[in-house]
């Protein structure tokens, strides 16, 4: 699982899927983002990055990336 900020309300989201699509000017990556507040987005993974770097947040709160347990998974 990979875990991002939603774009929109700036809530925990996690980046679903990933995708490559074909444009004029060359391949672009595409993220599908899904937030706990249920907003869901379909952009360009440089959008994202820029969003992240107009709205960053204070040291030590950054998001970490974080493993959750699947229901009747053994903890590690």
């Amino acid at each position: 699982m990979e875990w991002t900020q939603c774009p929109q309300c700036g809530l925990v989201a996690e980046i679903v899927d990933r995708d490559v699509w074909p444009s004029t000017d060359g391949p672009i990556e595409h993220l599908h983002v899904r937030c706990v507040a249920r907003h869901r987005f379909v952009l360009p993974a440089a959008t994202l990055e820029l969003h992240h770097l107009q709205h960053r947040e204070p040291a030590g709160r950054e998001l970490v990336p974080v493993r959750v347990r699947r229901r009747g998974e053994p903890p590690r």
